[in-house]
């Protein structure tokens, strides 16, 4: 009882955790991020608040793809989490903004050198080998008597826009080339897309896959089969010690393996298989009616058994045809 209670325990401190990370760079959130200010400020009315944005970060995303400004988004987290102590709340407060609160005592040049100091440090974010030249604006402001996260924040801000407009630059860009930029963006994306899901190393035969993978597989399948007429089999293999029971654990976990192997290399590329326990195996067969499947689990028990020649066990095999998922199409 006493363990999961603090099993208990440990999974709420982490879900709350989770709750104050911002989902992509994993420092503090806005919420969190403001929390915690509030918190500092009321227990002493001092600190520097420093709010940085990139700038035309638009252009990054329409230019590279918003998977790579994602990436680069997390870069400029960890570079600025390089930079801050431990005492000092580093926080994403909007999509390409982010703050660092310093819980000391300063003057305004500690400020402006601060802001110099990461302004350099970001200038250049390396991603995959390729050197990205980043510009970005920061400001500063010092905690005054009876600030909160908010009007601190506010006044960092609005320094903040005032540097923006003092160095913003008008582009030259046509509407028609601002178009054509995001749709390279669009493709770009699109091109990672396919990279990160496509198998990166295809291992030759079945696609062995965890049991929830396979069963999303499945019912997958399922739905296809109301749309396509297409057989499919499933074949169910159990490990037996001969005489209707499971072998003994120090040899199941040998022999399942042996099974596993003989699966992999007897199918093909596009069938796929999962372990449903500890002496079972799970087959799904595509493009094979019940007489060819069944000849498949014959070919799959003579390699295992060509491959364990002295076992007295027995490998029994079960099949069923796949039927279409019952409901509204």
């Amino acid at each position: 009882m006493q363990q999961e209670l603090s099993k208990l325990k440990q999974e709420n401190e982490r879900l709350e955790q989770l709750a104050h990370l911002d989902w992509l760079t994993g420092i503090c959130n806005r919420g969190y991020t403001q929390e915690c200010v509030d918190e500092l400020l009321s227990n002493r009315q001092a600190g520097v608040l420093l709010v940085l944005d990139v700038d035309r970060f638009k252009q990054v995303n329409d230019r590279y793809g918003h998977i790579t400004g994602d990436r680069l988004l997390e870069e400029i987290a960890a570079k600025l989490r390089s930079m801050v102590f431990r005492t000092d709340i580093l926080g994403r407060v909007g999509g390409d903004e982010f703050v660092i609160f310093m819980p000391i005592a300063q003057e305004e040049r500690f400020v402006e050198e601060r802001c110099a100091q990461i302004r350099d440090r970001l200038r250049f974010v390396e991603l995959d080998g390729q050197e990205f030249q980043l510009s970005v604006t920061v400001a500063g402001a010092l905690a005054e008597q009876g600030d909160d996260y908010q009007t601190l924040f506010d006044r960092a801000d609005q320094i903040l826009l005032e540097k923006k407009r003092a160095r913003k630059r008008f582009s030259t860009l046509s509407v028609q080339e601002h178009k054509g930029m995001s749709k390279k963006g669009i493709a770009i994306d699109m091109e990672r897309i396919r990279e990160e899901l496509s198998e990166q190393e295809m291992i030759p035969g079945a696609y062995c896959q965890d049991y929830e993978t396979f069963k999303s597989i499945y019912r997958f399948v399922e739905r296809r089969m109301r749309r396509v007429n297409m057989p499919v089999c499933i074949l169910l293999f159990t490990l037996t010690d001969g005489k209707g029971e499971f072998p003994d654990l120090h040899q199941r976990e040998a022999q399942m393996h042996v099974l596993q192997e003989s699966i992999q290399n007897s199918l093909r590329s596009g069938d796929v298989f999962t372990q449903y326990t500890s002496c079972q195996f799970l087959v799904m067969v595509s493009d094979s009616d019940s007489s060819q499947a069944e000849g498949i689990a014959e070919r799959i028990s003579d390699v295992f058994y060509r491959t364990l020649d002295l076992w007295s066990g027995s490998l029994l095999h079960h099949c069923y045809p796949m039927q279409p998922r019952q409901g509204r199409k």
